[in-house]
C-alpha cells in the first residue's frame, strides 16, 4: 500500500480509504434491507490487513458506525483512523453537537475519532455552523482529545468552497471529484486552492456513485480499447485522481470483496505523476462521451430518502441513466417496471413537495427530473 503524510494529522495514511456508506446489503427477518455485517466485517478486516488505515463513515449512514465499530474490535481500532461526520440536520443549538457526537462515539464504541467533519456543507448549512458555534464545539472536543482533526465535507459551488477554506485553519477537507466532475462543485480549481492553503484533501465519489464502475458505453469501450495502454475505466479513473499531489486519500465505497481487492491492487501501484498528457487527453474524451449520455447527475447517495410518498428516487435515476448507456433499447422500460412500477414506487407518485431537493448534495431539481424520467421510460411501451 502507498502512504501519504496527512498534514498535521498523521505521517502515514493509506492513499486508498474505505468508504463505509455502501457496505454489502442483505435482508433481515422482516425483509428489510440492512447491512450484511458478517461480510462487511470480513471486508473491513481484509482491508486493514492489506494496509488500509483510513475509514470514512457518518452519523447519517444507517447502521454504518455500529458495524464499523464492532468490526474494529480485537486490536483493529488501534491500526486505523476513523473519520465520521456531524449531521447538521440534527443541529438546532450548541447542545445538539454534544448529543450527536456522543451518539457517534457510542455507536463506534470508541473514546475518540481521528477526523470529525461538518457534513455536506452548502450555504445554508455553513451559516448554521457559524450561528450555532459549531467550530467552538469542535475545538472544545479537540482540546479534550476526543477529536484529532477538524474538517468539513462539501457539495456546493466553487466560490463557497473558497470562502469556507479561507474562514478557518482546517485540518482536512472532503470533496467530490472524478473524471466527470472536473468543473462541478469545488472542482479541480477547489482542489488546487486547498492545496495552495496546505489543507489535506480527501476525495469522495471517485466513481460518480458507481457510474464509472459499471460496463462503459460502447463508444467509451471502443476508445479505451484503441488506446495503446490497456486499463479498465475504474483504473483510469483512480489514476487520474492519485496523479494529483494535493489528494492525500481517495475514498471508495466498495460493496463487495471483489471490488475491494481490485481497488487495493490498483492503489498498490499508486503515485503522483503517473498520468501522461496523452492519458489526460484520453480521459477528457471519455468525459465528453459521458456528458452527452448521462441524463441526471445522481450519485445514488440516498440523502433524498425516504420519500414521503415512497418514490424510489435513486433507483429511478439509476435506471434512467443506465437506459441511456445501455445498447438494449428495452432496458429503461423493463427495469423501471422492475424497481419502481411493480412495487408502487414509481415517479408518478411524486407530489412535487420538493423535500428531497433540499437534501440533494448535487442540487438536482428532483421533482421535474422524476417526471422526465417517468415519461421517457413509460413512453418506451408505445415504441
Amino acid at each position: 500500500m502507498v502512504y501519504n503524510k496527512l498534514g498535521r494529522i498523521s505521517d502515514k495514511v493509506s492513499r486508498f480509504g474505505m468508504g463505509c456508506m455502501r457496505f454489502p446489503q442483505t435482508r433481515d427477518e422482516q425483509g428489510k434491507e440492512v447491512i450484511d455485517e458478517e461480510e462487511a466485517t470480513r471486508m473491513i478486516r481484509h482491508a486493514i490487513d492489506e494496509g488500509v488505515n483510513y475509514f470514512d463513515t457518518a452519523y447519517a449512514y444507517p447502521g454504518s458506525e455500529e458495524v464499523l465499530g464492532r468490526a474494529l474490535k480485537g486490536g483493529y481500532r488501534e491500526k486505523v483512523m476513523i473519520a465520521t461526520k456531524c449531521p447538521m440536520y440534527e443541529i438546532r443549538d450548541y447542545s445538539d453537537y454534544h448529543r450527536v457526537f456522543s451518539e457517534s462515539l457510542r455507536r463506534l464504541d470508541t473514546g475518540y475519532v481521528d477526523v470529525y467533519l461538518f457534513h455536506c456543507l452548502d450555504r445554508q448549512v455553513w451559516e448554521k455552523v457559524k450561528s450555532t458555534n459549531g467550530l467552538a464545539f469542535m475545538e472544545e472536543m479537540k482540546k479534550q482529545g476526543k477529536i484529532r482533526a477538524i474538517g468539513f465535507s462539501f457539495h456546493a459551488e466553487h466560490e463557497l468552497f473558497r470562502e469556507i477554506i479561507d474562514a478557518y485553519p482546517w485540518d482536512i477537507c472532503l470533496m467530490q471529484l472524478n473524471i466527470l466532475d472536473r468543473d462541478h462543485q469545488a472542482g479541480v480549481r477547489g482542489l488546487e486552492y486547498a492545496g495552495q492553503k496546505g489543507i489535506p484533501v480527501v476525495i469522495m465519489e471517485p466513481m460518480k456513485g458507481g457510474l464509472l464502475g459499471g460496463e462503459p458505453p460502447k463508444a467509451v469501450a471502443e476508445l479505451l480499447d484503441s488506446y495503446h495502454e490497456k486499463r479498465s475505466l475504474v483504473e483510469w479513473s483512480f489514476r487520474w485522481l492519485y496523479n494529483r499531489k494535493e489528494i492525500k486519500v481517495v475514498l471508495s465505497g466498495v460493496s463487495s470483496m471483489d471490488q475491494l481487492k481490485d481497488n487495493i491492487r490498483i492503489f498498490n501501484e499508486a503515485g503522483a505523476g503517473v498520468l501522461s498528457p496523452s492519458d489526460d487527453e484520453l480521459l477528457k474524451r471519455v468525459k465528453d462521451i459521458y456528458s452527452g449520455l448521462v441524463r441526471v447527475g445522481c450519485t445514488g447517495c440516498g440523502y433524498c430518502m425516504p420519500c414521503p410518498n415512497n418514490v424510489n428516487i435513486p433507483e429511478i435515476f439509476k435506471v434512467y441513466n443506465d437506459s441511456a448507456l445501455s445498447p438494449w433499447t428495452e432496458f429503461g422500460r423493463v427495469f423501471y417496471d422492475l424497481v419502481a412500477v411493480s412495487s408502487g414506487r414509481d415517479a408518478s407518485k411524486c407530489t412535487g413537495c420538493r423535500r428531497c431537493e433540499k437534501r440533494c448534495p448535487q442540487g438536482i431539481p428532483i421533482a421535474s427530473r422524476l417526471r422526465e424520467a417517468h415519461n421517457a421510460m413509460k413512453s418506451m411501451e408505445d415504441q
